[in-house]
């Protein structure tokens, strides 16, 4: 299983957070169907959802969302049958698939720089690290990460160490020359740098790599599709909406969620609209979903994260793109 990318939010915030956050159930339309329960965790990508339902498109759309702001037990709650989708990162998709049907319908978000390999100062060059030691959660997308920043300069896992590395604790793992670069993401990337370390490689350079979407349960696929549709056309209404009005969406995410306005960015992040969705669904586009996918696959097998290929056609699922 991937652990969860986005838990330096939980730390970071804890003080903020509810073990599950029922967020905006006063909104909810009366309906004859139980809501749709979509859990999340603190990540700027998954919070169009939330401003969904502070701006009352769910309602609009007709579905009732029950949105569960959740920590490390998100992925076992899942397969628990507490939820019905999950916003997660594509190689969560990937691992959960084996397990138990589902359906990925959506893309929200794109790391387009929020990621990053960081690497002691005298470490100048990718090629440098040829010998030396690399941190990353290992068996998660760092660890695919780190291979695609190696293999861009003609080098391969076997040319360096790989070290298991919390990304939160990158900067300290620098300093004590535990290892020479290493895997993480903001607010860290930043820390690192204030150390005197140097950025050697971002998610900009691997663009749909790390990308999260929205899956469900298969049968709530079947049972639901208009629920699932209408979730869908609601998100993207808010996406729009933020991008138009970046600080009035932060405002009413933060207050939702009680966190500070600062600590909400979408700095080295890129919201997916229903244009970008179409594309990244065409396995012909060179941003297809289907070829990081793909990646995400082969490199599970190769660490037997799982032990059969995905099949990615019954994974995709296109058919809540078309909202006339």
């Amino acid at each position: 299983m991937i652990p969860s990318r986005r838990r330096f939010w939980l730390l970071a915030l804890l003080a903020t957070l509810w073990a599950i956050a029922i967020i905006g159930c006063d909104r909810l339309p009366q309906s004859s169907s139980p809501p749709l329960r979509i859990a999340f965790n603190l990540w700027p990508g998954y919070f169009p959802m939330v401003l969904a339902q502070e701006r009352g498109y769910f309602a609009e759309q007709g579905v009732e969302v029950e949105l569960s702001l959740v920590g490390g037990t998100i992925m076992s709650d899942f397969r628990e049958g507490r939820y019905d989708g999950l916003a997660m990162t594509i190689g969560n998709a990937i691992t959960t698939a084996p397990e138990q049907p589902i359906r990925i319908v959506m893309a929200l978000d794109d790391s387009m720089g929020a990621d990053a390999v960081v690497a002691s100062p005298e470490i100048e060059a990718i090629a440098a690290l040829q010998g030396q030691s690399v941190g990353a959660t290992l068996g998660g997308f760092g660890e695919l990460f780190l291979e695609q920043m190696l293999e861009s300069v003609g080098l391969s896992r076997e040319d360096v160490t790989f070290v298991e590395s919390d990304p939160s604790e990158v900067p300290e793992e620098l300093g004590d020359r535990l290892i020479q670069a290493g895997h993480t993401w903001e607010p860290h990337v930043s820390r690192a740098v204030e150390q005197g370390n140097r950025i050697l490689f971002t998610s900009a350079e691997t663009p749909g790599l790390i990308t999260d979407v929205v899956f469900f349960n298969e049968a709530v696929i079947s049972d639901r599709p208009d629920d699932v549709r209408a979730f869908v056309q609601a998100c993207f209404q808010a996406i729009e909406t933020w991008q138009e009005d970046i600080s009035g969406g932060t405002d009413l995410i933060a207050e939702a969620l009680d966190l500070e306005v600062d600590d909400i960015s979408l700095d080295g992040i890129r919201l997916l609209t229903l244009a970008d969705n179409q594309q990244r669904f065409d396995p012909r586009d060179e941003s297809s979903l289907y070829q990081n996918a793909q990646l995400y696959t082969d490199f599970f097998l190769r660490t037997d994260a799982i032990m059969a290929p995905v099949d990615l056609d019954q994974l995709m699922d296109d058919s809540f793109l078309d909202l006339t």
